[in-house]
């Protein structure tokens, strides 16, 4: 199989899927391994194939935002709160895109999360927790960005309302 043809695949793969593929399933259904996977999608990005990673793997965004409305809001926490945020946000319908700091030498740093669901935070939060590692959010004493996308604005009020009660929102 050529690089051409796997990369086809990749996107097919991708295509077909509506949840996250890791990059590990993707090695060992081409065949080929991890680190290929990784070149693959960096060319597959470089032709302007818009491809996510995120904590459980890539996603194909085809630019659909589904009617959704993007909104980016301000929390502040403890690393001990990130699970319980988190479930506040996505137990009222909405996704949680990223997460983004702002850091004082190389400015704007963020991360892909695409959390929808408990089960997506439970994993995310395994992972942190697994892994020797801090939230972004360690570089900013707890203050983060995360950009979500709501079904409304009701929705999105009620997201802020529920942090707000918890002290979340910064």
């Amino acid at each position: 199989m050529t690089g051409s043809d796997r990369r086809d695949k990749i996107l097919n793969l991708l295509k077909n899927k509506n949840k996250a593929v890791s990059g590990s399933k993707l090695s060992s259904e081409l065949n080929v391994s991890r680190q290929v996977i990784v070149g693959d999608v960096a060319l597959l990005r470089a032709s302007g194939i818009h491809i996510i990673s995120t904590p459980r793997g890539y996603i194909l965004n085809d630019n659909k935002e589904d009617n959704y409305i993007i909104k980016t809001i301000a929390c502040k926490h403890d690393k001990e709160d990130i699970e319980d945020e988190l479930n506040t946000i996505v137990d009222e319908g909405v996704i949680v895109e990223d997460v983004i700091v702002e850091h004082s030498i190389y400015g704007q740093i963020s991360g892909n999360l695409h959390l929808e669901c408990r089960r997506d935070v439970k994993e995310f939060i395994n992972k942190l927790n697994s892994k020797e590692t801090s939230p972004l959010s360690h570089l900013t004493d707890g203050v983060h960005l995360h950009t979500i996308k709501c079904k409304d604005e009701k929705t999105y009020e009620q997201v802020v309302n529920s942090l707000t009660e918890k002290g979340y929102l910064y």
